[in-house]
């Protein structure tokens, strides 16, 4: 990252903006430090019974039309898990019982011309049913599968990816 992802500084609206590290700009007029920090994300891997997971073709971009797991943006104040709570019934209309952490990848959100440093953490999860899922508007359909027959060509986000990876492997040993 070699420009900052803004024009002006926040504190004094001044336009020199000067690169001390890859994550810090200082402004040149009132010496403000501008620190690019990650995004937090959330999703989970939600199976059913017979193992197979709850996935989502995604409506709007970043990924349009492709898959991915429910999900999104932690806002301030909020927790990881109530966070991952509120974006699963946003997103599927579904109550998530259980969570457990799973892991964290790096990720980049690119979103209206701007590429954001991101950080995505995983968690598995349950439902006490699956009967009132629905995709909602953020999501074009659901769809049910098994770990092991995914189309990783598809799939939205590298770290959405490594994350299915990851829970294939400890499902499956591999």
């Amino acid at each position: 990252m070699d420009k900052p992802m803004f024009l002006f500084c926040s504190r004094c609206g001044g336009s020199k903006l000067t690169a001390r590290t890859y994550r810090l700009f200082e402004c040149e007029s009132c010496r403000f430090e501008h620190y690019i920090n990650p995004l937090v994300a959330v999703a989970a891997i939600i199976a059913d019974s017979a193992g197979q997971i709850l996935l989502i073709r995604r409506a709007r971009n970043p990924g349009q039309g492709k898959v991915s797991l429910p999900g999104g943006m932690v806002d301030p104040g909020e927790t990881a898990e109530q966070a991952l709570r509120r974006e699963v019934m946003e997103e599927v209309n579904l109550q998530v019982d259980r969570l457990d952490y799973l892991a964290s990848f790096p990720n980049q959100y690119p979103y209206q011309g701007v590429v954001y440093p991101a950080l995505d953490l995983f968690y598995t999860g349950s439902v006490e049913t699956f009967a009132p899922a629905r995709a909602m508007e953020e999501v074009q359909s659901l769809m049910m599968a098994a770990p092991a027959a995914l189309d990783f060509s598809n799939i939205a986000f590298s770290s959405v990816e490594q994350a299915l990876r990851l829970y294939a492997a400890r499902v499956y040993g591999r």
